[in-house]
């Protein structure tokens, strides 16, 4: 198949419906994890809607089988669907192959916990580790055909953070 056929191929195949998660915590800092497939890349932890699902829900349940937080506070919502196209040389699981690439909708949550708090093996395991990061650096440690999928959300997010960090410590 010439490389013609595999672009035709690839725009006639949908885009998978999927949300991302964003979580910070009092430092402003936001947790990533080393994917299992992809050594040395970071990324926030993301996942599938499932047929019927409301994304919020997706979210609220992919942040349980990613990380193992099962409560997380609401903070804000990137306002529209970033579509992105799987590379060809990715080397999908079977399940992936019949889309294009992905629909995703991103969510920002706000939670305290350490990381020791995690649970990254209850369910399928995404991430070989996770850390705390600056949320301006993960766009550089992202795999690169995320790049400017993040490159979209994370300045508003950090807008967001600094606000929730401000608004909250007045409280206190």
């Amino acid at each position: 198949m010439d490389d013609r056929a595999i672009l035709r191929n690839m725009t006639d195949k949908p885009y998978r419906k999927n949300v991302g998660m964003v979580v910070f915590n009092s430092l402003g800092k936001v947790i990533v994890g080393e994917r299992v497939q992809f050594p040395g890349s970071w990324q926030f932890p993301q996942g599938g809607i499932d047929e019927g699902e409301d994304y919020l829900e997706a979210a609220k349940r992919e942040l349980y089988e990613e990380l193992g937080i099962k409560k997380a506070t609401y903070v804000t919502e990137y306002p529209d669907w970033i579509p992105y196209d799987f590379p060809n040389s990715l080397g999908l699981n079977s399940h992936l192959q019949k889309f294009r690439g992905q629909l995703q909708r991103w969510i920002l949550f706000y939670w305290d916990g350490g990381l020791d708090e995690c649970d990254l093996v209850h369910h399928e395991q995404e991430f070989l580790t996770i850390q705390f990061m600056e949320i301006e650096d993960t766009v550089q440690a992202v795999v690169e055909f995320k790049r400017e999928v993040y490159a979209k959300f994370v300045p508003i997010f950090k807008s967001a953070i600094q606000n929730y960090i401000a608004e909250n410590s007045k409280s206190k």
